[in-house]
């Protein structure tokens, strides 16, 4: 068996990194498609940007817009973010199962 150079090393390393980047970039737009309104996630979507609105919203300085304060925002990024992270270990699981590595 032929042993692989620094640089053969690093570019498989680089190709296995923007594959799986690549494969989760697409779970958080499958995410984020879920999670908008009138899809699957939007009632627990809601639900969570409004509660964390209510609870943190009384931190802020300034005023905003509805729906354009930074506390909203962030909020969604992070659960959408979390809703991506469990779509990606599901589908890495499924593909690791039909592999039959049980």
């Amino acid at each position: 068996m032929a042993t692989l150079t620094y640089r053969e090393t690093a570019t498989l390393q680089t190709a296995k990194f923007v594959k799986k980047s690549a494969g989760f970039a697409l779970c958080f737009v499958v995410a984020f498609m879920m999670s908008r309104s009138g899809m699957p996630l939007y009632p627990l979507t809601a639900w969570i940007v409004s509660h964390s609105h209510q609870v943190l919203s009384r931190y802020q300085a300034d005023v905003y817009e509805a729906g354009t304060d930074p506390v909203t925002f962030f909020t969604l990024i992070g659960i959408i973010t979390l809703y991506a992270v469990i779509l990606y270990s599901l589908i890495k699981l499924v593909f690791w199962k039909m592999k039959g590595n049980i």
